[in-house]
């Protein structure tokens, strides 16, 4: 059975480093991206099994991503980790009304998104980093 693939999308080139590391470590494949035209083209062209998508990116937002991927019937159903920095209420409202999985960028960032993507693809937990 191929790996599952996850693509990162976050204009922080180090937290994208760290989190495809630690996802290849879970035995996942991984996509990279830095903007969200970059987000879109990876997403349509190899239909990730889960996306890890900034909210604030260049060349447009990752709730922008979002609302592409909602008009797509095939893309659709691909579950969407949402990472910000951001902690306002309406960025969780939107994040909720989308569908998508809210997580706060912090120090403990893969503590929050290592249990999403064990239980949405199938995978076990590394455990201790």
């Amino acid at each position: 059975m191929p790996a599952k693939t996850v693509l990162i999308a976050d204009d922080d080139r180090d937290l994208v480093e760290v989190l495809a590391e630690r996802c290849r470590r879970l035995g996942l494949d991984v996509l990279a991206a830095h903007d969200a035209m970059t987000t879109l083209a990876l997403v349509r062209q190899e239909h990730p099994d889960l996306a890890c998508i900034d909210v604030n990116m260049p060349s447009g937002s990752g709730f922008g991503v979002c609302e592409m991927l909602e008009s797509d019937e095939e893309l659709s159903p691909m579950p969407v980790i949402m990472l910000t920095g951001r902690a306002d209420e309406e960025t969780i409202r939107r994040c909720h009304a989308m569908c998508v999985y809210y997580v706060l960028k912090s120090h403990d960032v893969w503590q929050r998104v290592e249990p999403i993507l064990c239980e949405l693809l199938n995978v076990e937990p590394l455990g201790t980093p």
